[in-house]
Order: structure tokens, then sequence, then C-alpha cells
């Protein structure tokens, strides 16, 4: 007899005899659903008979601790089981899962999230084959609001074992990566941005310099315009673009200012405020995509001036992201944007009429004193920049020391030792202005712990190379990586080891080997920890080139290759 027709009977028979038999039929059956907030009312409220489920009481206990440890947890989870991937999920979860809540709720995975599952659905695999998978910060367009969306989330894909051993079910935390991802990326534009423009000789390469810039961020800005109101007064001329052609119809050689389309430029100009612009392809037609599948819907119009009160020089004119909803935090970024290259532009404008008046006086005189002025404000703003990094890498080692007093002695000490590296190898860049470091240097700060105590334990072979601060940061971490794993498992953990670090340099390629000798017997990782994946996977995508580590039992070996500038 289907167990829901035997508790029906019973409660029926109860009924006659004025018992309460929801009081008596197993009682405790369904207490691992209790609590969870709201997604836990939900289990409980919902029909699961309809499902291939069936009823909770026949859960198997796997499914019912991974629901337990769901419900109760405060960070972002999920629990897909069953052949067919039954989605369950937690009140953690609901801003990510969005509109799609509740129907998601007892629904195949699969169905739930169709728009990304041809990117998940190999690791989903792995996963229900036992293999146990890690992303971080991984791009996943998701459609759970109404419309195609950015996001990035860092998350596991971890099997469960079912009572027979065979793979259950997958349980999946999250973590919601996208506003750091994205502050990041907007961060970056922008000192983009002034470091370009910083090299502009006339205003008309500091308007091209401005645009490539922008260029590096087509996810935010698909397509940007930046027009320059001419001597007429009546015309605005486009001085450059990125991501879309000059010619197209969102792009032409010049707009007139008492003219609405294809841009309002003339209103941002009189009224010196920005102006959106919404339906892009009904206005103007097939439109670029820039990394998108679909084109961007908006567009916002911003005078290029330094400030409210300040005559615009021009129109900037973005095109944003469509899998971004334009919000405050995007018209900050694009303000920002705007006025750091309306401050380019005034410098050189300033600049340039300073040196047509003193060009019949002293020309290389003011050249000189122009340069000067340059490298002071070079130099306070490396100063500036330098006290700030500083003052912030302390904070962050007292706050880590604080946090993380009651943690695992090991992993305290290894994160504060890494913020000690990094902070080393700032300190090594400021010395010689943030205009980079020999590699030789940055690989001897790296070993100086080790190599103070005995100097023949570690040899460092090859040629002088200079290397960019970022080489250099990225190169300084990974060799205290090296150094580090060295001393804990490597040729630097006993007395006999040793360690000898050669490079070799071409026109155009640098090539790098870290070989150790003498320690114990090495053996292939069964996992990655931080340090190897930094060196394997951060190290590689930092220098563009390829990364190898050989585990010798004789001793560890880690070469790569780099394109040198």
């Amino acid at each position: 007899m289907p167990p829901g027709l035997a508790c029906a009977r019973v409660e029926a028979a109860g009924k006659s005899m004025n018992i309460n038999v929801k009081s008596v039929v197993m009682p405790h059956s369904r207490d691992f659903l209790q609590g969870g907030g709201q997604m836990g009312q939900a289990i409980r409220a919902m029909d699961w008979s309809q499902t291939p489920l069936g009823v909770p009481e026949n859960w198997p206990g796997a499914l019912k601790t991974c629901l337990g440890i769901m419900l109760s947890s405060s960070q972002p989870m999920w629990v897909w089981w069953g052949p067919q991937l039954i989605n369950f999920y937690n009140d953690a979860y609901l801003p990510i899962i969005g509109d799609k809540h509740p129907g998601a709720l007892g629904r195949p995975a699969r169905q739930v999230w169709c728009e990304i599952w041809h990117q998940i659905e190999g690791r989903i695999g792995a996963a229900m084959r036992g293999e146990s998978t890690y992303s971080e910060a991984e791009l996943l367009v998701m459609h759970r609001n109404g419309y195609d969306e950015e996001t990035y989330y860092t998350f596991s894909f971890s099997p469960v074992p079912d009572a027979d051993g065979s793979v259950g079910g997958i349980i999946c935390a999250n973590t919601n990566d996208t506003d750091r991802v994205i502050g990041a990326r907007r961060l970056a534009l922008l000192r983009e941005i002034a470091s370009r423009t910083w090299d502009a000789d006339c205003v008309a390469q500091a308007y091209t310099l401005a645009a490539r810039a922008l260029s590096a961020d087509p996810r935010d800005l698909p397509f940007a315009l930046l027009y320059r109101l001419d001597g007429t007064g009546t015309h605005a001329s486009l001085a450059a673009a990125c991501g879309i052609e000059a010619g197209h119809a969102a792009a032409p050689p010049a707009c007139a200012l008492d003219q609405a389309r294809p841009w309002p430029v003339g209103e941002v100009i009189r009224t010196g405020r920005a102006r959106v612009v919404s339906n892009l392809s009904e206005r103007l037609g097939e439109l670029p995509k820039g990394p998108w599948n679909d084109a961007p819907h908006e567009a916002v119009l911003l005078p290029l001036a330094v400030g409210a009160d300040s005559a615009p020089r021009g129109v900037l004119v973005l095109a944003a992201n469509p899998y971004r909803r334009r919000d405050e935090a995007f018209d900050n970024f694009a303000v920002l944007v705007a006025r750091q290259i309306a401050s380019a532009i005034v410098n050189v404008e300033a600049f340039e009429a300073e040196h047509e008046r003193a060009k019949a006086a002293d020309v290389l005189a003011l050249e000189i004193e122009h340069r000067r002025r340059i490298e002071q404000h070079q130099n306070r703003l490396l100063d500036e920049m330098n006290h700030r990094v500083k003052n912030t890498l302390a904070t962050v080692q007292s706050i880590a020391v604080q946090t993380l007093k009651g943690v695992d002695e090991g992993a305290r000490d290894s994160f504060i030792a890494r913020l000690f590296a990094l902070s080393s190898q700032h300190d090594l860049l400021t010395m010689d202005n943030w205009e980079g470091a020999s590699l030789e240097g940055v690989l001897r700060l790296a070993l100086r712990p080790w190599r103070e105590e005995d100097h023949a334990r570690v040899a460092l072979e090859g040629p002088a190379v200079h290397l960019d601060p970022k080489r250099a940061l990225a190169l300084g971490m990974a060799f205290h990586e090296l150094a580090t794993n060295a001393a804990r498992h490597g040729a630097l953990s006993n007395a006999e080891g040793h360690v000898r670090a050669s490079w070799t340099a071409g026109p155009t390629l640098l090539r790098f080997r870290w070989q150790e000798c003498g320690g114990p017997r090495v053996d292939t990782p069964t996992r990655r920890g931080f340090g190897l994946r930094l060196i394997e996977h951060g190290l590689a995508r930092e220098l563009s080139g390829k990364v190898r580590m050989i585990f010798d039992p004789k001793g560890f070996i880690c070469e790569w290759e780099m394109v040198l500038p």
C-alpha cells in the first residue's frame, strides 16, 4: 500500500475516535526540516509526493543530513539530489536565485539553470562521478530577474555519497563576488585613463589616448564616443571612439548642437548634466555588442567638465553594459570617467596656452619648468600612493592578527607571512619610484629569511633582467611561496638540502628554473594548496606565460617562461 494512502486511512480512523493522528503518526519523521527560515517552511509545506523524490519521510539519510546543514547555514547553499538533480536551497541563496523562486524549489536543476547549464554541465557530471570541483570568481550570465545579468561567483561542487556508496547528489556553497570583480575592474579603468592621458602632448592626443584607455573595459562600456566642441559653437566633432567604427550611425563625424539625433549633445552642453538615452537599437539600428551576445540598450551622455561650474570641453557617450542594470554605482563611475578625461584635457589645454605665451621668450626654459612640475606632481602622487599602500597593508596585517586569533596557527601564520611578503615587495618598488625592479633583487628579497642562515644553501644564477611593477609583484609573491614550501616540505626543511634558481634571457623570452636537491623525498600532492595554485595558475595569468611544476622524488622543480616587453 502506498505510504500516502496508509497515512490517510490512519488519519480517518483517528478522526472517528477523536484522536489527533498527526501527532501520533511518525512523530519526528520531519525533524530534519525544522527551522531554516523561509525556505525551511517552504520545503515543509511542499507536496513532495508529486516529485521524483517522494515524501520526505522516505528520503535517504544523506539527503536529510545535507538539508539540515543547508537550512541552518548563513552561507548561500543549494543541494541537488537524485538522477534528475532536484533543487533545494536556503534563505541565504534567495538573492542569488532571484525571481526563479519559488518555482525553482523541487524542480530539476537543468530546468532551473538552463541558461548556464552548458557552462557547468561538465563539472556537474564530474561531481556525480565523485569528483569535487572549485571555481573562483567565475563569470556566469544568469537570467533570474527577467534579463540576462553578468555575475561572478565562487563555488564548489561537492559530491554526497548515498547509503549504497554511489553519489546521491551534490551540495554547493556560493560566494557572490560580483561587486568585488566589477568594482576592481572599474577602478583599474580609472587608473588606466590617468596613466595613458598623462603622456598627451596636445588636446587631440588626449582624446585619442582616453579612447584607448576606455577600450580596456569593454564589459562595462561596449563602446564609447568622445565629441569635442569646435570653434563655430554649432557642432561637436568626433574626436575619438572605441568599440565602434567612426561613421557608424551611432558615431557620426559631427553632431549638431541644435538637434537631438543621433545624440542630444547640445542639451548636455547647455545643461551641464548627464543624459540617458534608451532604446538604442530602435534609435540607431544594429550596434556593436563588445564581448556580449546582446547590444547595449542604454547610453549615458556626460559633459567633459572638471566640475559642475566648469565649461564643458565636449561630451562623452558611454554605452552601458546590457547585462547589468544601470544603477547609482554605474552613474557615479561614469561621472568619474568623464571628469578624469576632462581633467586631462584641461591640463593639456593649460600647458598649450602657457607654451604659446612663452614661446617668444624662452621655449626651452618653459619646457624644463613644465617637466619639473610634472615630476614634482608625479613624486607627490607616488609618495601619497606609497604611504596609503603601506598604511593599508599595516591595517590589514593588524586586522588579520586580531581576526585570526582563534583559528589554526599554521593558516594564520601563512596568511600573515604572505602579507609581509607583499609589503616587502612594495618597499622594493618604492625604492625605485615604482619604475620596476630587477629579477635578482625580487628573488633575493623573497629568499632573504633563508639566505641569511646559510648563503651556500641558495644559489642564484642569471643575467640582469628588469621587471615592470606588475611582474615584479607577481614574481615576488611566487618566489615567497616557493621559498616557504621549500622551508616546510622541501630542500630547506633539513640541514643538507639546497636550492638553485637560474634564468636565461633572450631578446624576447625569459626562462626561469627553480630546482631543489637534498631535501626529503617529493611526492605528487593529492591536492593543490593556495601556494601551488598561485604559482600554477595566478603566475601564468599575470605573466602571460607558461608554468610547469615537476614533483621529482629527488627534488621539486618549477619552470616557467614569459615574453619580455
